[in-house]
């Protein structure tokens, strides 16, 4: 019985298919995941220069405990120091109100750069505390876009 199988030839030029056609993939393959990772740093990097330009201080802050009914009221000034606008959804600065763990009140602010917003919590946004009058309460402030832009501030609530 004689046995017969491929060429030389044929096999050679089998192999050099295949490996044109791998190449081929990993070709395809290799571009699409460069273009995909260099937008993506480049997004990256936009927002951090950006963000490099951003600056956030709680400049004044008060709060008054006007009876235990009524809860605490509490007026915040907020500065923008950097050259950044923080204007518009997406793009502002959240101001948050904690004592003891927990978020008594939140507002948002549009502050453009080099100037100061002021947010007051009196009247109906009193916020109650339920078992205590508080001593202090902790205000923080950050950009919605730029996170690590921010500025906290602990401060002692007057009777």
């Amino acid at each position: 019985m004689e046995r017969k199988g491929i060429s030389p030839l044929i096999a050679a030029v089998l192999l050099i298919a295949f490996t044109m056609a791998v190449a081929a993939i990993l070709t395809a393959w290799v571009t699409t995941f460069t273009e995909e990772t260099a937008e993506q740093v480049g997004d990256e990097g936009e927002a951090q220069v950006s963000c490099s330009f951003a600056g956030l201080s709680i400049y004044d802050a008060s709060a008054t405990n006007e009876s235990y009914e009524d809860g605490i009221s509490s007026s915040v000034s907020v500065a923008n120091t950097g050259t950044m606008d923080f204007t518009g959804e997406g793009n502002e600065v959240t101001l948050t109100i904690v004592a003891e763990g927990r978020t008594l009140a939140t507002d948002t602010l549009d502050i453009s750069a080099g100037e100061v917003s002021e947010a007051t919590f009196d009247d109906e946004d009193r916020f109650a505390v339920q078992e205590d009058v508080l001593d202090e309460i902790e205000i923080r402030v950050a950009s919605t876009e730029c996170p690590e832009v921010e500025d906290v501030m602990t401060i002692e609530v007057e009777d």
